[in-house]
């Protein structure tokens, strides 16, 4: 349905949030019997691949790893047509577990949530959308994704810009022509990476505005045909336990002997195999040391360059697309391809913005400290405010009236990444503190514990859950003592707030690997629930 059936709705839960999270998420809660719905934002379910259909956009993970597990039935009918799937493919399989487990009918779109405040007489939330609908549901269950809030340069002028401009995490439905046309690119990050081999292959002139570099190696995809398809299935559950083995909920482990002390010839050969195989193993597959010592990952981020430079023919421009800023690893490494080679044609050109900033956009183009920069098209693929942004964009109040933004105006605060202190009977999945690498991996188990929770309290007659400001301290302290002694200890990317201006740096996810969090979910949770108070 397109519209609320009613101007007021009293419900056991609220899930916010149509993306793969939130609609497993949908699903355990009505399996449960809770009386449960879903509202999005968009016109239609996936999430960040809703939003996100800009050309180039696909999966960094393997498909049937990043897709449901729950259903046998869902995993037999279902024929990914690559390793790494595009948008479209992506949102058309969403679209299907929707439908096929009779979703749909739970979910009320174009709802963009303006408001959430607790209500303690009552016990329940109060949730207002930008349709002016209000939702009074026990439990609010927020799957806002942590790659959702989008971000844009803070250069002036972009309303007078009188060509057509798009942000890579809000595309248009009808997409945009590139042809025989003169086009801007703004940023140089996953989203950059991907889209500017396709839009150098249809038009007349291309600028690259490239902040900082990014350690980016090759996707390497490829076709899935029937008979790989057959194997995938029947070694589904192989691949599940792999997920929750590896740190990152891939099917790829790090290696734990040291790179440092193999012959130099070996270590190349080992790097030459990852470079070479797809998706991110260079990244998820390597030595473990290379996230822990300098020494190792310099090795890395050294034959990385080398291979740059031997794709980039120009010596000088092949120095400005490799990083000097961080190491491999401190920034999720973009997968691309055919990225390198685009700076080899003549109708394309790189500009440093740290060399030559954006002074201001104007009705014909761009203007730099250097120069005026004539454009048709401006594609902003300048990322998000990572993790707590789609966040702060709702006002949301907890007990006595505390806003949730100045509760993490120092950074996220969560018990076990999954509620917050002072904010009852809100939970959070794919949120803050809780999540890495592949998330749905996460975010399943994430979804199950929330079910379950829930379910337990009607069962115990109890109405409202929240952690123990104590507990939630504890919590914190467990995050960040996770990155003390890795690589990510002195990394500046989104994961900490950095690249957002004016934002207070504090780690926003959770770096201890997938089994480690888990666990202490679970330990937690069968220890009486340990660091939760409940009540009736």
């Amino acid at each position: 349905m397109s519209k609320s059936q009613s101007a007021v709705t009293t419900l056991d839960a609220l899930v916010v949030g149509a993306g793969i999270s939130g609609i497993y998420q949908l699903y355990t809660l009505n399996q449960q019997g809770v009386d449960v719905r879903m509202v999005e934002a968009g016109t239609g379910v996936g999430g960040v691949w809703f939003w996100n259909r800009y050309p180039g956009a696909r999966f960094d993970s393997e498909s049937y790893t990043y897709g449901y597990f729950f259903s046998p039935e869902l995993i037999e009918e279902w024929d990914w047509s690559e390793e790494y799937a595009g948008q479209p493919e992506t949102e058309r399989y969403l679209n299907h577990v929707v439908d096929r487990f009779d979703l749909r009918r739970l979910i009320t779109f174009e709802q963009r949530v303006v408001s959430a405040v607790w209500d303690s007489e009552a016990a329940r939330w109060t949730v207002t959308t930008s349709s002016g609908d209000v939702w009074r549901p026990r439990h609010l269950v927020t799957a806002l994704g942590i790659l959702s809030a989008p971000a844009f340069p803070s250069a002036p002028g972009l309303a007078d810009f009188r060509g057509e401009w798009a942000h890579t995490g809000l595309w248009p439905d009808e997409g945009i022509d590139f042809t025989g046309k003169k086009v801007a690119v703004i940023g140089t990050g996953s989203s950059g990476v991907q889209i500017v081999p396709l839009v150098a292959r249809d038009a007349e002139q291309l600028v690259v505005f490239q902040r900082s570099p990014n350690w980016c190696t090759p996707i390497n995809n490829f076709a899935i045909t029937p008979e790989r398809m057959a194997d995938i299935r029947s070694r589904i559950g192989e691949i599940w336990d792999a997920t929750q083995l590896s740190p990152s909920g891939s099917m790829h482990r790090p290696i734990m002997e040291s790179s440092l002390e193999m012959a130099a010839d070996q270590r190349r050969a080992h790097f030459d195999r990852l470079y070479d195989s797809p998706g991110l193993i260079m990244a998820l597959g390597n030595f473990r040391d290379v996230a822990l010592d300098k020494r190792a990952n310099d090795n890395v981020t050294a034959y990385i360059a080398e291979r740059i430079r031997a794709r980039v023919h120009d010596p000088e421009l092949a120095e400005r697309l490799i990083p000097k800023d961080h190491g491999f690893g401190q920034k999720r490494p973009p997968l691309e391809n055919g990225y390198y080679e685009v700076f080899n044609e003549p109708h394309v050109s790189l500009v440093s913005t740290g060399e030559e900033p954006i002074v201001r956009f104007t009705e014909t183009g761009i203007e730099t400290v250097h120069g005026h920069y004539d454009l048709d098209v401006i594609v902003f693929a300048t990322g998000f405010e990572a993790v707590v942004g789609s966040y702060n964009r709702i006002d949301i109040r907890g007990r006595d009236g505390l806003a949730l933004r100045d509760h993490w105006e120092a950074g996220p605060r969560t018990y076990l990444g999954l509620t917050v202190a002072g904010f009852p009977n809100l939970f959070l999945v794919g949120g803050p503190q809780s999540v890495t690498g592949v998330i749905p991996r996460a975010t399943d188990f994430q979804a199950d514990w929330v079910a379950a929770t829930v379910a337990g309290m009607r069962e115990r007659g109890e109405t409202v859950v929240e952690p123990a400001e104590a507990a939630e301290d504890e919590w914190i302290d467990h995050v960040n003592a996770g990155i003390v002694g890795t690589m990510q200890e002195t990394a500046e990317s989104w994961a900490f707030g950095s690249n957002v201006p004016g934002r207070k740096r504090a780690y926003l996810l959770y770096a201890g690997g997938l089994p480690q969090y888990r666990e202490r979910v679970k330990a937690a949770t069968a220890d009486g629930y340990r660091g939760f108070k409940f009540s009736s």
